[in-house]
């Protein structure tokens, strides 16, 4: 069995750890394992486990023929049997399949939207779907869309996990005072709702003015980040509230690091949440895609970041450290139990078994 997972770059992004984290996971089981970046690499690479073979495709546009022709002929060249394409990366998977029939398609959706499901663009993905041989999605709505819609009888739930151990470098210093510290791993894109969980911390600093927020996630230089900045100087907050831009070094982040929060308007099944819990963070969640389920009663979870955000927040600064210990330590506890690598295998070495047998 030779495994090839496709995404369109290795940017630290939720479906790019996914795509390395199975990568490296299917290769210690023995198994074959490939990865094919279809644009550019990114800093994901450095991950990348020796034991994975790595393809950078360097494709310019949807339909870039000289890209498609090397694809096409490396995959013959390695005699790939499976294909595990990521989000957006499933349109050249199928034109590989239908220049070799032989090839088995698994459509990972990590689709971030799940919770405004009806105004996604489903024409060109229920074109591809008659290709798709199984579909893994990260919640239970983008399963059951992706059943009802696209008509792939093949579905599966399969909750993501996070490895942290490709983490080498140690080199991000967060500012502000230690054991004071909020942090956010998320991209700055709108659903992500920074704007809103920068207001929120802002009500938090009369009364905790020792408390700093840390955003990391990658900015794109565009309205959004444009909006982020210019909040946080209109709530006076340039020494309160820090941009790192992507990172590496995630684990390290994170063990200078004392509250996780998520404030996302929609959510697939995000890892960073994952991450939070792998390090045994206290968290606050918004109760959107699968993070409510991921948190159980180990954390807490708000339906309105506007209204509860900050009164959450404050109630976790009350805390003592011990408190605060416990709850990361719980759902610690929690994460190793249900989102480890151990069973998101025990449960996708078997769906790719059955495609070739």
């Amino acid at each position: 069995m030779k495994v090839l997972q496709l995404i369109d770059t290795l940017d630290a992004g939720g479906a790019e750890r996914m795509a390395v984290n199975i990568a490296n996971a299917i290769s210690e089981e023995g198994i074959t394992s490939y990865l094919c970046a279809t644009r550019r690499g990114g800093s994901l690479e450095r991950e990348l486990s020796s034991q994975v073979s790595f393809l950078m495709l360097g494709k310019k546009r949807k339909l870039d023929l000289v890209a498609f022709r090397r694809f096409l002929k490396w995959v013959k060249k390695e005699q790939i049997t499976i294909i595990h394409a990521h989000s957006t990366s499933l349109m050249l998977a199928v034109l590989a399949k239908i220049n070799n029939p032989n090839l088995k398609i698994v459509w990972h959706d990590h689709y971030g939207m799940s919770d405004a499901l009806e105004y996604r663009e489903r024409k060109m993905l229920k074109l591809l779907a008659r290709y798709i041989d199984v579909t893994i999605a990260v919640n239970e709505k983008l399963r059951t869309w992706s059943r009802e819609v696209l008509g792939i009888k093949q579905t599966y739930f399969l909750q993501n996990f996070a490895s942290l151990s490709g983490d080498a470098l140690n080199v991000t210093t967060l500012k502000g005072e230690e054991g004071k510290r909020v942090i956010c791993l998320a991209n700055l894109r709108p659903q992500k709702n920074h704007i809103e969980l920068i207001k929120a911390f802002s009500k938090t600093q009369d009364s905790f003015p020792e408390w700093t927020l840390h955003l990391v996630g990658k900015s794109f230089e565009d309205d959004c980040y444009d909006q982020i900045i210019t909040v946080i100087r209109e709530h006076e907050l340039t020494d309160k509230v820090y941009l790192y831009d992507s990172c590496n070094d995630i684990a390290h982040i994170l063990e200078q690091s004392t509250i996780g929060v998520l404030a996302s308007i929609s959510e697939g099944l995000p890892v960073s949440l994952l991450e939070y819990g792998n390090s045994s963070l206290p968290v606050i969640v918004t109760n959107v895609g699968q993070c409510a389920a991921v948190v159980g009663n180990d954390g807490i979870v708000i339906n309105n970041v506007r209204e509860e955000l900050s009164k959450e927040l404050v109630k976790l600064f009350h805390c003592d450290k011990k408190e605060r210990d416990q709850m990361g330590l719980r759902f610690r506890e929690s994460i190793l139990k249900n989102y480890s690598k151990k069973a998101f295998t025990g449960k996708m070495l078997p769906i790719y078994k059955g495609l070739i047998s």
